[in-house]
């Protein structure tokens, strides 16, 4: 079954608020510095970040000498991207696409999906997503695709959960779907008087799936990772990690 399009509504300023801006930079910066060691890349190569939201993965490739292009689908979070480059002083290109069906002029030697920007559209859109990623990777250039691990997901499932970020509170709501696959998700957002309902269904793979969904897209997977710090993926790892050459 496919999906309908909640990425429309999701990721608006309500989520960058309380989503993206709150992550720690130090955070961002050990996970570059993991993902280089994972992919051997040496500054002056060239990234594509798919997804890459308000570019905080994707500036701190920038300050260390990668030359790199963002894509997101919001333009909103494209522009905050190139304010942020402009005040940091960094050369990024940064431009506003939807990854099923982007078209750029470049040649990447790493694209990366990170922070579980995967899995939106269903097979049949995941599968376009993958196509349009390998189109712009040279050919033994390496796709690198971080999603949360399914097996600790369904083995640790919380079906409702909330909490309060300063003057918000944030309720969740999470049902699992066994035949199809999918996490669906009822997030309501209390800012004062103000209440925000959002949607959203995240298809979850196996590693076997992912690596199916790689294969029809001309990508041959060379390694799985638990996490950042390269340890060997398990029903325990919180992430699951894979990178495949073109």
């Amino acid at each position: 079954m496919r999906p309908s399009d909640w990425t429309q509504d999701y990721f608006d300023d309500t989520y960058r608020r309380l989503f993206l801006d709150t992550v720690d930079p130090l955070r961002t910066e050990s996970q570059i510095g993991q993902l280089l060691k994972l992919c051997s890349l040496l500054p002056g190569a060239r990234v594509l970040d798919v997804g890459c939201g308000i570019g905080r993965h994707s500036l701190a490739l920038a300050k260390r000498g990668f030359n790199v292009t963002g894509v997101d689908m919001n333009p909103s979070y494209i522009s905050i991207c190139r304010q942020r480059a402009a005040a940091l002083g960094v050369t990024a290109d940064f431009r506003v696409a939807d990854s099923r069906t982007m078209s750029l002029d470049l040649q990447a030697d790493l694209a990366v999906s990170l922070w579980s920007s995967f899995g939106y559209y269903g097979e049949i859109g995941d599968l376009q997503v993958l196509k349009r990623i390998a189109e712009h990777v040279r050919t033994g250039g390496h796709v690198l695709i971080d999603v949360e691990n399914r097996d600790y997901i369904v083995k640790h499932f919380v079906p409702q959960e909330w909490r309060v970020n300063g003057d918000d509170v944030i309720l969740e709501r999470r049902r699992f779907d066994a035949v199809e696959g999918t996490v669906s998700t009822k997030r309501i957002v209390v800012s004062g008087t103000e209440r925000h309902e959002y949607g959203r269904v995240l298809r979850m793979y196996t590693a076997r799936e992912l690596n199916a969904l790689l294969d029809s897209a001309g990508l041959c997977v060379e390694h799985w990772y638990g996490d950042y710090d390269g340890s060997r993926l398990g029903s325990e790892s919180k992430r699951m990690i894979v990178i495949a050459v073109r």
